[in-house]
């Protein structure tokens, strides 16, 4: 189920998940799950259903889902990660004068600056000889309870350089010190989606 109200991510209320099972019970899918965004949805979808692969918003700007994931992890549900380049800004495409006439429109002045800023302290922390968006998606690759990543792509030449990241690992420090700038800039007042 992609991104369902709330009520349905609950096995114990919504009848979504037996319908599922009975599909799963009759060869039509393999495994099923839900597309969420946030630690709780994980986990009551993982405590509450016979979920086995979830798709998750995740990435440099966006960690809280992360603990649950790696506890979901433990129990054998596989993540497909959903905008790991936060739609954009961690390939260092946009600034502070940026603006959007698509679903980013949402995003108010204030908004669109705060992220320039952190893009700005994110691609300081960019091994040398290496992209903004390697290091994004390398960041996410660091992690064992991810299982895949579905960035987006414009051109043949986009999906090549995203399949590309996937050759080299990040250093550990700097897989620390993304997860320590969220920790310092963005936990405590998370970004708008």
């Amino acid at each position: 189920m992609h991104s369902p109200p709330a009520e349905l991510l609950d096995g114990r209320i919504s009848q979504h998940y037996k319908e599922f099972e009975r599909l799963k019970a009759a060869g039509v899918v393999r495994v099923y799950g839900a597309s969420v965004d946030w630690a709780a949805d994980i986990d009551v979808v993982v405590e509450t259903t016979g979920s086995e692969v979830l798709e998750v918003l995740l990435h440099a700007f966006h960690q809280e889902p992360l603990a649950a994931l790696e506890k979901a992890a433990g129990k054998g549900v596989g993540a497909i990660i959903k905008v790991p380049l936060d739609s954009g800004w961690l390939t260092g495409r946009y600034g502070k004068d940026a603006s959007f006439s698509d679903v980013r429109s949402r995003w108010s002045r204030a908004d669109i600056e705060r992220r320039a800023d952190l893009v700005e302290k994110f691609r300081a922390l960019v091994p040398a000889g290496e992209t903004m968006t390697h290091t994004a998606l390398r960041w996410l690759l660091a992690k064992p309870c991810v299982s895949s990543i579905i960035p987006g792509a414009k051109s043949v030449e986009q999906l090549r350089d995203n399949i590309a990241a996937g050759d080299l690992r990040l250093p550990p420090e700097t897989v620390s010190a993304i997860e320590a700038l969220w920790a310092a800039d963005i936990e405590r007042a998370p970004l708008p989606w």
